[in-house]
């Protein structure tokens, strides 16, 4: 389930809260920390499966592909696990008239 930041404040039992804003106010390390860490690991999750197929991918398959696209401060990258699902990915894009 997505929640809004508003929302998982409110879940934050005050302790935790009054630590976050002391961090806030030292320059928010923990907190950059924290977030980056979380970005990572589900960029790294979302890497694990190919984006037509579903099918897993482990790091040592030799048929991995990866494509990077998008604005460079919001770059995307997405795995695939053959060819002819990369080749798919990006004819859909060009049907949405993402790609030019």
């Amino acid at each position: 389930m997505k929640r809004r930041f508003r929302e998982v404040v409110e879940l934050i039992d005050f302790e935790e809260l009054v630590r976050m804003k002391e961090d806030l106010n030292r320059g928010g390390d923990a907190i950059r920390i924290l977030v980056d860490n979380k970005i990572k690991d589900e960029i790294k999750r979302q890497n694990e499966f190919c984006a037509v197929c579903a099918n897993s991918i482990d790091d040592e398959n030799e048929t991995r592909l990866a494509l990077v696209f998008g604005p460079k401060d919001n770059e995307r990258k997405v795995s695939f696990c053959a060819i002819d699902c990369m080749e798919y990915f990006l004819n859909e894009l060009k049907k949405s008239g993402k790609l030019r």
